[in-house]
C-alpha cells in the first residue's frame, strides 16, 4: 500500500511539472519590438461650417427669421449633387441691456454644416450663400477644414498595415540573426493607426473669403494628411 501512494504521488509530481511547463509564461529569451510606415495623402473631402445669428425681441419671429434663411441656403445646396448636408443646428440665448442689465431681447444662431470632395463647386456655392438670401439674411463663413474619405483611408491603412508588418518580420530576422539564433517566433502583435490632419482654415484665410463673396470664390487648398501605421509586439528568438 504504502509503495502505491509513492508511485501514484511520483506521478501526479510529473504530472504538475509538465502542466507548470506548459503554462509557464515566456520569460527567456524575449524580445520587444516595432516598425512602422507612413505616407501622406492628399484630402479629398472638405467640410464647411456657416452660420446666421439674428436679434429680435420675438423669439418665435427670430426662430421664423432663422429657418427661412436656413431653409433657402439648403435650397442652394440640393441643386449641387456633389455638395453634402452633414445638417443644422440651431441655438438661441438671451440679450441683456448694457445699460440697465436686463435682458431686452433674444439672439438666435442658425448653423448648416456641409461636405464635398469638390472642392471647386463647394468654393462657389460657399460664395452664393454669403450673399443675401431669401428674406434678405446671408450665411457667414464660420470654419473650413479638410480631411481623407473613409474609401481613401481605408486603402492606404491596408496598405501600410503590409508595409508595416513586412517591416515587423525584417527586424525580426535581425534580431534573430545578431543573437546568433536559429529562429524567432512571434509571441504578440499590435497594430495602431494613426492620422494628423491638417488644423482648419485660419480665420485672416476666412475673412478673405468673405471678402471675396462677392466676386470670384477663393480656391479651396485641402493640403495633405499623413497617415501612419505602427506595429509593435514581442518575438522569442531561439
Amino acid at each position: 500500500m504504502p509503495r502505491f501512494r509513492a508511485h501514484a504521488l511520483s506521478v501526479l509530481i510529473a504530472g504538475l511539472a509538465a502542466v507548470s511547463a506548459q503554462a509557464e509564461p515566456l520569460n527567456y529569451n524575449v524580445v520587444n519590438l516595432e516598425a512602422g510606415a507612413q505616407r501622406a495623402v492628399n484630402n479629398d473631402l472638405a467640410f464647411a461650417t456657416l452660420f446666421v445669428e439674428v436679434n429680435d425681441n420675438d423669439p418665435s419671429r427670430l426662430a421664423g427669421k432663422v429657418n427661412r434663411t436656413l431653409a433657402a441656403a439648403l435650397k442652394l445646396v440640393k441643386q449641387q449633387a456633389v455638395v453634402k448636408s452633414e445638417g443644422t443646428g440651431y441655438s438661441t440665448y438671451p440679450v441683456y441691456s448694457s445699460k440697465s442689465n436686463k435682458q431686452d431681447g433674444w439672439r438666435g444662431r442658425g448653423e448648416l454644416r456641409l461636405s464635398s470632395r469638390d472642392f471647386e463647386t463647394l468654393s462657389k456655392l460657399l460664395g452664393q450663400l454669403q450673399q443675401p438670401l431669401e428674406g434678405g439674411l446671408a450665411l457667414q463663413l464660420a470654419s473650413v477644414h479638410y480631411g481623407v474619405s473613409d474609401e481613401t483611408r481605408d486603402k492606404l491603412e491596408n496598405e501600410l498595415i503590409e508595409e508595416s508588418l513586412k517591416a515587423f518580420r525584417q527586424r525580426a530576422d535581425l534580431i534573430s540573426r545578431s543573437m546568433a539564433a536559429k529562429t524567432w517566433r512571434t509571441v504578440n502583435v499590435n497594430v495602431n493607426t494613426q492620422s494628423f490632419v491638417p488644423p482648419p482654415m485660419p480665420k485672416a484665410a476666412m475673412m478673405r473669403m468673405e471678402a471675396d463673396a462677392g466676386a470670384a470664390p477663393a480656391p479651396l487648398e485641402g493640403g495633405d494628411s499623413k497617415l501612419s501605421v505602427t506595429v509593435s509586439g514581442s518575438i522569442q528568438v531561439e
